[in-house]
């Protein structure tokens, strides 16, 4: 994310809050200058609501259009909160992360995550999986030219073997007569019908691999 445009258009957005509540305080009745400041914070407000879903989702909902009774105090407040956010995100990664591996999940193969960014960035998280899954599987079986799907699907098309009629096989690429080459081609195998299985839960555990033909 490009946090310098975000808190860009969060700043001219908080101004605009700022100047219309001051003419609120002044006075509740209709004047001009709300009128302006009202017509220039509602193009804004989307790409503003857009902003604090991804810092904030329960932030967007409180941005509304102001109005001559209640004002702009909501607005205010929440795009306040969202450059709270922004400005103290480094400080929480360094400071209160776990002492634990972590990933950037924009960061997985385009395959997986073309599929679920909106999503994963509204924290729906099971549901973003699920479409990752579906998509990798769709993916798989498009490469292969496949009808089959899941675990049967990646049974037959990562299986370190020859291929048999009118089968196809996605191998990694190397030395297939060597042992580091089976080796590795075994680890992906097992791999995949791992993540494809589902867990005591009733889930389904997914992961991904770039694929070679």
């Amino acid at each position: 994310m490009d946090r310098a445009w975000m808190r860009e258009r969060l700043e001219t957005f908080m101004k605009l809050c700022e100047d219309y509540e001051r003419d609120h305080l002044q006075t509740t009745d209709y004047t001009f200058r709300k009128q302006e400041l009202s017509d220039e914070m509602a193009p804004q407000e989307p790409t503003v609501k857009e902003i604090l879903k991804r810092l904030d989702p329960k932030l967007a909902r409180s941005v509304t259009e102001p109005d001559y009774t209640g004002g702009a105090h909501d607005s205010l407040r929440a795009v306040q909160k969202g450059l709270g956010i922004l400005r103290d995100q480094d400080e929480w990664k360094a400071n209160l992360a776990p002492d634990t591996p972590s990933f950037v999940a924009d960061q997985f193969h385009p395959h997986v995550w073309a599929a679920v960014p909106g999503l994963w960035e509204t924290g729906r998280y099971r549901v973003a999986v699920g479409q990752a899954a579906v998509a990798l599987s769709a993916h798989i079986a498009s490469k292969a030219r496949s009808s089959l799907t899941e675990r049967e699907l990646v049974q037959q098309v990562f299986a370190p073997g020859e291929p048999g009629s009118n089968q196809v096989r996605l191998h990694l690429p190397g030395d297939k007569s060597s042992k580091i080459w089976k080796s590795r081609q075994d680890g992906l195998h097992f791999l995949a019908q791992a993540a494809v299985s589902p867990d005591e839960s009733g889930c389904v555990a997914r992961n991904g691999t770039e694929l070679h033909r």
